[in-house]
């Protein structure tokens, strides 16, 4: 996981800086196989402090998928019962993977969240080759289609096709990207189903907003 992480993290920093014209944000991880840890966490903080992530119930961070630095961090939660290895431990009500990405302060408008014209902008990137390359597991703008782009709330929904392979345990190629401001910061999250078509593109969206809605109450 360790090495997926830094690959993909460092080609969607270089390609949002320069299409967002900031530095820091990092790229989501792709699974492989968990961390152990005695006791599953469901939140922890990233950007050294300044946001505070956590999922819904069931859901626990994998402790070797976190990295942490001033400019951002990324978590990976998957069933806590997994996680943990302690059957009794909560699971995930749902087959799906979450994933969360903090990058530098966001430009928020007045309501607090980040502009339309903004997320468009952002939408348009990853509709390029570069943004592309930049979601892709292979690195390669050809594996990755955008099935569907939507804004509502302050959030851009990205419903991502990936074809290419995730050396890691089985995921659906079809999952949810959103892009939002959450505690003063652009940051990215994934639902990510465990099979295709295990979880509706509604079931994804649900689950999305239940995340972006577990962070906020924590901060």
């Amino acid at each position: 996981m360790i090495s997926a992480v830094k690959h993909r993290s460092s080609r969607l920093l270089a390609s949002l800086a320069l299409a967002l014209g900031v530095t820091g944000l990092l790229a989501g991880c792709q699974p492989t196989a968990f961390g152990s840890a005695q006791v599953a966490k469901a939140r922890t903080t990233l950007a050294n402090g300044a946001l505070t992530v956590a999922a819904p119930k069931g859901w626990c961070v994998d402790p070797k998928s976190l990295r942490n630095s001033g400019a951002g961090g990324f978590a990976l939660f998957g069933n806590c019962a997994a996680i943990s290895r302690n059957a009794e431990d909560a699971h995930a009500p749902e087959p799906a993977l979450l994933s969360v990405t903090v990058g530098p302060p966001a430009l928020e408008d007045g309501s607090g969240k980040l502009s339309r014209d903004r997320l468009k902008k952002i939408g348009d990137f990853f509709h390029s080759e570069i943004g592309r390359a930049a979601l892709s597991r292979s690195g390669e703008a050809g594996d990755v289609t955008i099935k569907g782009t939507d804004i509502a709330d302050g959030t851009l929904l990205l419903r991502v096709e990936d074809r290419s392979g995730t050396g890691g345990p089985p995921i659906a190629k079809t999952y949810l990207r959103g892009v939002t401001a959450l505690g003063g910061r652009i940051t990215a999250l994934s639902v990510m189903p465990l099979k295709e078509g295990e979880l509706s593109y509604a079931q994804q969206r649900q689950l999305l907003e239940k995340f972006i809605a577990a962070i906020r109450a924590a901060n």
